[in-house]
């Protein structure tokens, strides 16, 4: 895919306050890791996370959305009348039906005529949600969009915790549940526009997507619990990344020295790490939140870049690479001249 027309006018964001320490997870699991034998610093050593956030009981995730909608189109100067569609993309919803969309876009105040709906793709589906975006504004339908997403793993952390303690697993089960102790809280939002209405004349060039769905069984979850086999997600998840790489290089006229800067999903240090050195981008590009953040399913690419852009680390004129990669296992590699 290739866009000669869609522009990036900014980013909104919102990081939840309440810190979540990996200590503070592993003195939840006191009598776990004492039964099974497990040391100390576990969740840390295998991932590097330190601290994960969450919101307060009484956030729904639409008003996370809605809070980073709201900073989107304020850091922009866009005004709520020009949006013509808003795209919700995270894995967390406060309902079944109706679309979260729905939601978001009564608490942003958008026109009545603007769409709305959701874009799902497990930790993919903001990237997806750029590119439904970006490919209505190629095709004339609309010249202004925005995509939002708002994940968060209260309630997730706290059902798994119930359970395991009420019923102390094995060693296979606690590893197929560990992954839960990783993820994040935050929201994001970003702003497209035709390049006829850009301020900014930052470009979403194109990009390119490859899956292995084979694979649609190595993570799966519910709101409640989330069961990973993380070995083998691993290391077919770098193949697909791999894929969507070489397709992108093809598809762009890219090569590894081409990116200035990078941005990606982050699910483990290891992961993020062997990601980069599978298509062979160096690691002091790129712009880790994992360790304060934890991951963010959705939003952790897009609040990378966007807080690289707020920290000076990304700079007008840089080409960049935004990659995501999400369960099932499908991965998205799109390129930007900021």
């Amino acid at each position: 895919m290739l866009y000669k027309n869609v522009c990036i006018e900014g980013f909104g964001y919102v990081i939840p306050k309440q810190v979540i320490t990996s200590d503070w997870i592993e003195d939840q699991l006191a009598s776990i890791y004492q039964a099974l034998g497990v040391p100390r610093g576990r969740i840390e050593q295998l991932t590097k996370i330190k601290t994960r956030r969450w919101w307060p009981e009484d956030v729904a995730f639409s008003d996370g959305a809605a809070m980073a909608a709201t900073r989107a189109l304020e850091n922009t100067g866009v005004d709520v009348s020009e949006v013509q569609c808003l795209v919700n993309s995270s894995v967390c919803r406060d309902y079944i039906e109706p679309a979260t969309s729905t939601i978001v876009h009564d608490k942003v105040g958008l026109s009545p005529t603007a769409m709305n709906f959701d874009v799902v793709n497990a930790c993919l589906g903001f990237l997806n949600g750029m590119v439904v975006v970006a490919n209505m504004i190629e095709l004339g339908q609309i010249d202004t969009g925005i995509v939002v997403s708002c994940e968060g793993s209260r309630e997730g952390y706290q059902s798994t915790l119930e359970r395991l303690l009420s019923n102390p697993p094995d060693m296979q089960a606690f590893r197929d549940n560990l992954a839960t102790f990783t993820l994040g809280s935050g929201a994001v939002a970003v702003v497209l526009r035709h390049k006829s209405k850009s301020k900014t004349g930052k470009r979403l060039l194109g990009g390119h997507f490859y899956s292995q769905t084979q694979h649609n069984d190595l993570c799966v979850a519910q709101p409640t619990w989330m069961r990973t086999n993380s070995t083998p997600l691993l290391h077919e998840g770098l193949k697909v990344i791999y894929g969507a790489w070489e397709g992108f290089k093809a598809e762009m006229g890219w090569d590894s020295s081409t990116p200035d800067r990078v941005f990606t999903h982050q699910v483990s240090e290891k992961q993020r790490e062997l990601g980069l050195k599978a298509i062979g981008l160096d690691r002091g590009i790129d712009y880790p939140t994992l360790i304060e953040l934890g991951n963010i399913a959705s939003v952790s690419a897009p609040l990378s870049m966007a807080l690289a852009a707020d920290n000076g680390f990304l700079r007008d004129g840089d080409k960049v690479c935004l990659i995501g990669v999400g369960s099932g296992i499908n991965s998205l590699v799109l390129g930007i001249q900021w």
